[in-house]
């Protein structure tokens, strides 16, 4: 059983420190070790980070977690040298799972629990206020993250959030795990305290677990979901000596800073920003093309992935649709298209709920690239034929 929200009650203890207005001197995370606050991949001559935020408040006492909100970040030098070590990392990783929490969305103005409480956040400052959670845009680390998986050095997605800013970015839904539910899947509503994951999400959890040699964990408290063991593992099998290990980003302490590989204290879009710079990735914004209200897709009757069937997938005004996936909790409900929103994603209603499917998902359907398809015609027209299934060539992905 996995939970993934609920309220905390606040007694604010907050008061913000810097070069110019602190009344205590900045002080250095109360690690013991230098390895602590750099990781053992770091140096031991790296200057400490540094508070910049003061808070006396639990991170997630709801969750057990205890740990202070006080915010540190590296010095501009250090985090230059760390993500020069996150890049070389990279370059030698087989499998590279990234690993999020609600922090990598708090620039988008998004809320999180950990910046909860704490006046004057840092990453709270300039972010955008926002009508509702669907109108917030990628970050831009969320767009180097997409970038990075281009060229080739990211995986996985482990993905704690709903918002799907991911694949705004421009990140592929099939390498995406939204294992806390997702706001843009009719078919993999935000699971609540009192719910359980959705086995098939569960499984490829694990399996990407088990895979994984490098984790990149940014913007989570850790504070122990059971998603959290993409981040846990591989920083406790580097310390055996088996894997890469973790590298985490993040204002505040973890109970696993004492085990990373790289331990970076920065707002994530600075991070990334550097990083890209050293690894040479092209950094874009990515505009999902809107697609016909009907298409052909490669899926069989039961929206399953085959080649050699034809589907033409409705989804104008008023279509008929159903949830034809088993794991779901909604699976078999049935419902109607209402209309296209802002963005062009899919308004529907299922099960008597209005739900969202994101515009990426049929331009993904087309090129054949899900496994399965979250939402299909109550009765789909399928035909079956012996020749192959070829993307058409203008939804071809880009060379």
């Amino acid at each position: 059983m996995e939970t993934t929200e609920g309220k905390t009650k606040t007694n604010s203890k907050t008061t913000m420190t810097t070069e110019a207005t602190a009344t205590t001197p900045l002080a250095p995370p109360p690690h013991s070790k230098w390895c602590h606050c750099h990781g053992h991949a770091g140096e031991e001559s790296w200057p400490l980070p540094q508070r910049v935020v003061h808070c006396e408040e639990a991170n997630r006492a709801d969750q057990g977690n205890h740990i202070p909100k006080h915010e540190y970040m590296d010095s501009d030098e250090v985090l230059q040298a760390k993500m020069c070590v996150v890049a070389d990392l990279l370059r030698r990783a087989r499998c590279c799972t990234v690993y999020t929490g609600a922090g990598l969305s708090r620039a988008a103005g998004i809320g999180d629990y950990a910046s909860r409480g704490v006046d004057n956040s840092v990453s709270g400052r300039g972010v955008p206020k926002l009508k509702t959670g669907f109108h917030a845009q990628p970050t831009y680390a969320h767009r180097v993250i997409a970038a990075l998986e281009r060229a080739g050095y990211i995986h996985h997605y482990v993905q704690q959030n709903h918002d799907g800013l991911p694949q705004k970015a421009g990140f592929p839904q099939a390498k995406l795990n939204e294992i806390h539910g997702a706001w843009y899947d009719p078919s993999n509503p935000v699971v609540k305290f009192s719910g359980s994951l959705r086995d098939d999400l569960f499984q490829e959890m694990l399996e990407i677990e088990e895979r994984t040699d490098l984790c990149l964990c940014l913007g989570t408290s850790l504070s122990g979901m059971n998603a959290d063991r993409c981040a846990t593992t591989p920083a406790k099998r580097m310390m055996k000596g088996t894997r890469l290990g973790t590298v985490l980003i993040n204002l505040q302490q973890t109970k696993l800073d004492k085990k990373c590989a790289v331990r970076v204290w920065s707002l994530l879009d600075r991070a990334f920003e550097v990083l890209a710079e050293i690894l040479g990735v092209e950094v874009t914004s990515t505009n999902v093309p809107l697609m016909p209200n009907s298409v052909t897709v490669p899926y069989n009757t039961e929206g399953k992935l085959d080649l050699h069937s034809r589907m033409r997938l409705d989804l104008s005004n008023n279509a008929r649709i159903c949830i034809p996936v088993e794991e779901a909790v909604n699976a078999h409900e049935t419902g109607f298209v209402r209309a296209r929103d802002h963005e062009g994603n899919i308004r529907v209603c299922v099960g008597g709920k209005n739900r969202v499917l994101g515009r990426w998902w049929m331009l993904h359907a087309v090129r054949g690239e899900v496994p399965a398809l979250p939402l299909l015609n109550e009765r789909p027209q399928v035909e079956r034929t012996d020749v192959p299934y070829e993307v058409p060539e203008e939804w071809r992905r880009p060379a």
